[in-house]
């Protein structure tokens, strides 16, 4: 496995938001719209970065292949975005400049080095692979549980690609400090399993998940990328096909298959 196939991965995937089911007629009621408004304005403004500094920080590796494949891996970022925020206008609710909690994250993956920036987007992407499953079940919407099915998707393999690299960045140190390192990122994740909590509980509560359930989720997943890093051959990509075929016909969306959200048992 080389940045090769990855970035041969992710030019395959680029259809992977085509043919959403926008024609869905349900709205959110008032009382989902105060369930996840806040966390999908946060999520679609934290998706949008973009990531001229890790661009910068990719060059001075000065490998072309990782610089190419972090190019498309970003456009994937922009596209999560690109479909929250039409979900949003579809919604009327209000996209942000700014946040807090972004601003935090900003300035994390600008310190100290790329590995660094990685480590900090890894975190980021372990909190989503288990906010978006939250997100699905949250609401009746059938057009927004496809949206997080998508992005669950991709946030597998983003996992996956952020695992190789670090082995990549990590492979000439000793284990006792790449075990170092490890361990106090996940430091950093703990902190974060807190502030996400405490900023997004609505949305986790209305998608089954208590605090503590919230947490072994990403602990677990955090658990699986120790081993990915770990052991570099537990790392798959994906069949080399796009999730979503570009000529997919567009199918409507049927109403039977919505899911109910947590909250309604």
């Amino acid at each position: 496995m080389t940045f090769q196939n990855w970035a041969a991965y992710f030019r395959a995937n680029q259809h992977h938001l085509d043919n959403l089911s926008w024609d869905d007629t349900y709205q959110l009621t008032e009382r989902e719209k105060r369930a996840v408004r806040r966390s999908v304005q946060h999520f679609q403004k934290g998706e949008s970065s973009a990531g001229s500094h890790f661009r910068q920080q990719a060059q001075q590796l000065g490998d072309a292949d990782y610089a190419q494949t972090l190019d498309l891996f970003l456009q994937e970022e922009h596209d999560h975005a690109a479909v929250l925020g039409s979900y949003l206008d579809q919604e009327e609710m209000p996209r942000l400049k700014s946040h807090g909690l972004d601003r935090i994250f900003q300035w994390l993956r600008r310190q100290i080095s790329l590995e660094n920036t990685v480590r900090v987007i890894l975190t980021a992407e372990l909190i989503a692979a288990v906010y978006y499953r939250a997100l699905f079940q949250a609401t009746y919407s059938g057009l927004l549980q496809q949206i997080c099915l998508r992005i669950l998707a991709d946030e597998e393999m983003h996992i996956n690609f952020q695992c190789f690299t670090l082995h990549h960045l990590s492979q000439h140190r000793s284990r006792f400090t790449n075990w170092f390192v490890r361990k106090a990122y996940g430091v950093l994740l703990l902190g974060t399993i807190l502030a996400v909590w405490l900023s997004y509980f609505r949305t986790l509560r209305a998608g089954g998940y208590g605090f503590f359930t919230f947490s072994s989720a990403v602990w677990s997943k955090w658990v699986w990328a120790e081993t990915m890093q770990k052991h570099v051959e537990r790392i798959t990509i994906r069949g080399q096909e796009p999730i979503v075929l570009a000529n997919r016909p567009k199918v409507s969306w049927d109403s039977s298959q919505r899911v109910q959200p947590r909250w309604a048992h």
